[in-house]
């Protein structure tokens, strides 16, 4: 069952998902998406449950969504585990060498810098870049991209179970912000009223933030 954790100041949720099934790996595996910050928490829950992620996602590039990314690398890495780091094309600048100055980028644009350099991590470059409809490795879990937030946010869904992974993309009672520099208020309405509003209605929606919620909730069926 997937579990989550709400870590850093802005309390992102990072989601477990263990891999299971005929698809899944041999070992006890699992994917971690946004490990946003506070990388021993979820290294502790991951441990706690036995479990060694094969992958982690990115639903976007902000760096309260990535900064235990770094960490965590390194911890299995000290293991003697590679984990590769997945993310859309579009926002694979916000990771490695360029993730720092353009995620100062984002915030200086939001007028938000003062806490940046307390708050920052340095973050590994992508192994993976994502497109839209690929599967993850070992899982049913597609990528369905949806800019709006940023140019390469996206989500995860799975279509058997129901489940809708929404990044910052869609919450309980709101949308992500289009106020960064590569956001679009446009977009973002597009990738929601087409893609996700497109999805049965008892679809469950974990988002970046906050409580859980439905398709159908949010589309005011």
């Amino acid at each position: 069952m997937m579990e989550r954790i709400a870590v850093g100041a802005f309390a992102a949720n990072c989601w477990i998902l263990p891999l299971e099934g005929e698809k899944a790996p041999a070992e006890n595996r699992c994917i971690v998406v946004d490990p946003g910050a506070e990388a021993d928490r979820i290294l502790s829950l991951l441990d706690a449950r036995g479990l060694v992620p094969s992958l982690i996602v990115c639903s976007h590039g902000h760096f309260d969504h990535i900064c235990g990314i770094g960490p965590l690398v390194s911890a299995f890495a000290g293991r003697g585990r590679r984990v590769p780091v997945a993310i859309h094309k579009e926002d694979a600048s916000y990771l490695g060498p360029e993730g720092e100055a353009r995620n100062r980028k984002l915030l200086l644009g939001l007028g938000a810098t003062d806490f940046f350099d307390q708050l920052w991590t340095a973050v590994p470059a992508a192994d993976i870049l994502l497109e839209e409809g690929q599967i993850l490795p070992g899982s049913s879990w597609k990528v369905v991209h949806t800019p709006g937030h940023s140019r390469g946010s996206i989500c995860l869904f799975d279509e058997e179970a129901g489940l809708l992974i929404s990044g910052d993309t869609l919450f309980r009672d709101g949308v992500g912000r289009t106020d960064g520099f590569d956001a679009s208020s446009e977009e973002l309405r597009e990738s929601i009223v087409k893609k996700l509003f497109s999805l049965p209605a008892a679809t469950k929606v974990f988002p970046g933030h906050g409580a859980p919620t439905t398709i159908g909730r949010e589309r005011g069926d």
